[in-house]
């Protein structure tokens, strides 16, 4: 069953493939969470990693650069 709006924050629209969203769902039900949840956590997981991937890429750069 959906939640009520509450207007906090903005509804999105993404698409995904089947499978995805199945795993989507099993884990919301298996971590006792929302699908909302679920995606939110990943999404921020994934741009923190990207972060800190390209802050790494910036540090060797910089190594790098220093080298020559």
């Amino acid at each position: 069953m959906a939640r009520p709006r509450t207007g906090e924050t903005p509804s999105r629209n993404i698409r995904l493939d089947d499978a995805l969203w199945k795993q989507v769902e099993d884990a919301a039900q298996e971590d006792q969470m929302t699908k909302t949840d679920v995606v939110k956590t990943a999404l921020a997981e994934y741009l923190v990693r990207r972060e800190g991937q390209r802050r790494a890429a910036q540090r060797r750069a910089e190594a790098e650069a220093k080298e020559q």
